[in-house]
Parts: structure tokens; C-alpha cells; sequence
């Protein structure tokens, strides 16, 4: 009896397996022949499911953004955290602190290039930063709701605040070791949410006065 293929699994598993390399040696370690031994399986069953090292590196950001979506459901749905702490729980499952984190960090800084001139990999930063702040923005409403945020402040603006300075930050990290030694503090992810609602009370006083 031949043996049943599950080909969804395999695409994840090949996803996985740049996202290993990646962590481990960065894009630039990304080849079919590379991918082929990570993954264990041959350049032929490779080049079955991907037609170029561009498709891979397409489905290893699919696959990181899916699998940092499931991290945001993990922790929007922890009970006995507040509002607050999900924030700071959420800006921490992006800096780049872990292989995890490392690859999705360093596949997205890759796309975001490429991005600004090929429209298929802008929707997908696209898609990925809307779903982004929609996890967000759903914590700073609770919190507005619970009164650790102020009710007055522009939950839109807070979270537009917040994931851009928490994007900036982790870019930033693969790139600088000044930054990567900031963001590595204990208390890293709590100090970008104080950032981020402090620059939007400090800009809607401004308007205000």
C-alpha cells in the first residue's frame, strides 16, 4: 500500500527548516542544496513543492507569521494577566531574543526590502503588520477598559506608537549590538509600552493645548 503524503505538513516542515537555517546563518545560508540537508529530505522532493529559492524564503515568512500569530492567541488567552502585562508579553515575542524570534526577524527585515518595489511581498508585511496591531489594539482597549491606560488617549494611536517602536527596535537589534544589548534587559518590553503610551499622551497634550 503506497504510503499517504501528507504534502501541507511537508511545505511546513521545509518552512521550518529555512527558518533553522536562518536563525543559525542567516539568509544568505538559504539554498535548495542547504535546505534539502536541513530538512533531510532530497533537492528533488525540494524542488516538487518550491520552484526557486524565492518561494522558500516566501513560505518561511508565511510560516513565521503564523506561528507568531498562534504565539499572540497564547497570550491573549492566559487568564490572570492583565491587559498590561499581555502588552508587555506581546512586544516581547518580537524582539529578536531566541532562534525563533532571530529568523522571523531576519526574514521580515529581508522582505521589508524587498517590499518597497514587489507588491507581493508588501501585502504580506502588510497583512502580517495589520494582524500585528490588531492584537495589540485589542490589549490597549482592555487595559483602557481596566484604567491602566487612560480612557482619553487614541487606542489606534497607541498601538500605531507602540508596534512601530517595537519593529524599529528589533530591525534595529539584528543590526547593531548596541541595540540588541537594550533590548536583552529584563525590563525591555515593559519600558516600550511606557514609551508608546507616554508619546501618545505627551501628543494628544500637544494637541489639546
Amino acid at each position: 500500500m503506497p504510503k499517504i503524503v501528507d504534502h501541507d505538513e511537508r511545505r511546513l516542515a521545509l518552512a521550518d527548516a529555512v527558518l533553522a537555517l536562518i536563525a543559525r546563518e542567516g539568509i544568505s545560508a538559504v539554498t535548495t542544496r542547504a535546505v534539502a540537508e536541513e530538512s533531510g529530505w532530497s533537492t528533488g522532493v525540494l524542488n516538487h513543492y518550491f520552484g526557486s529559492r524565492h518561494e522558500l524564503l516566501l513560505a518561511a515568512l508565511r510560516r513565521a507569521g503564523d506561528i507568531q500569530g498562534d504565539r499572540y492567541r497564547t497570550i491573549l488567552d492566559e487568564e490572570g494577566t492583565g491587559p498590561i502585562e499581555k502588552l508587555r508579553n506581546i512586544t516581547a515575542s518580537i524582539l529578536p531574543l531566541d532562534e525563533r524570534r532571530l529568523a522571523m526577524t531576519r526574514v521580515f527585515l529581508f522582505f521589508y526590502a524587498e517590499g518597497a518595489a514587489e507588491e507581493t511581498a508588501r501585502g504580506e508585511i502588510a497583512a502580517f503588520l495589520s494582524r500585528w496591531r490588531g492584537v495589540v489594539r485589542e490589549s490597549v482597549v482592555a487595559a483602557q477598559r481596566e484604567g491602566t491606560v487612560s480612557a482619553d488617549l487614541d487606542a489606534d494611536a497607541v498601538t500605531v506608537a507602540l508596534v512601530a517602536l517595537t519593529d524599529g527596535l528589533a530591525l534595529q537589534a539584528i543590526l547593531d549590538p548596541v541595540v540588541m544589548e537594550a533590548i536583552s534587559a529584563e525590563d525591555a518590553a515593559a519600558r516600550c509600552v511606557d514609551a508608546a503610551v507616554r508619546r501618545t499622551t505627551e501628543e494628544a497634550g500637544a494637541v489639546g493645548r
